[in-house]
């Protein structure tokens, strides 16, 4: 850990800030796993909207979560294992993601899922539809996050390849943003 707030931890000289490669990695994780699972939250709110629109909605709860939770959380993560073995490193920074986007889907991505439903078909998520989310986002946060904390030495040195990951993770998110305004003004009409 830095010894001063504005020191910034690196793997080598020219390598990017660690920290950021890791909120880049477990961006794309959780964005490769939002589209792979966007077909199943749409099927739980009765396929109300297209597909690829959807898709474009669940990067952008991933995404966000990545850039301003996740950033907290993997602060936490590095606070947390800064003595610990490094064996045990991914994993507890696993855990840590597993509870942060367990816990995002639980309230974030419930609410966002509801608020569509309820206007369209006026029901609500079904308590067990609430937990096979939950799990899901648990599941997807847990290997996010070990992934970020064990590939983030190596891929802190890819410029290119890291700086590429995260604009086409922003340029979905923008992209699901600019859907999300579309569906709710459509709604309110």
């Amino acid at each position: 850990m830095a010894s001063r707030w504005t020191d910034v931890e690196r793997v080598d000289e020219g390598a990017l800030p660690t920290m950021l490669v890791q909120a880049v990695i477990a961006g794309t994780a959780l964005t490769i796993g939002a589209i792979a699972c966007s077909g199943f939250y749409l099927s739980m709110i009765g396929n109300v909207v297209a597909l690829l629109p959807w898709m474009t909605v669940m990067v952008l709860i991933a995404v966000a979560f990545s850039y301003v939770v996740g950033f907290a959380l993997l602060w936490c993560s590095e606070a947390l294992t800064m003595r610990m073995k490094d064996a045990f490193k991914p994993w507890t920074y696993g855990v840590v993601g597993l509870l942060g986007y367990g816990i995002w889907g639980m309230f974030v991505m419930s609410a966002m899922m509801n608020s569509l439903n309820q206007p369209l078909n006026g029901v609500v998520l079904a308590n067990g539809d609430v937990i096979a989310l939950t799990v899901n986002y648990a599941v997807f946060g847990f290997i996010a996050f070990l992934l970020a904390q064990a590939y983030a030495p190596k891929i802190a040195t890819k410029k290119g390849l890291t700086v590429g990951l995260m604009v086409v993770q922003i340029a979905l998110a923008i992209i699901g943003i600019i859907v999300l305004v579309m569906m709710f003004s459509a709604l309110s009409r």
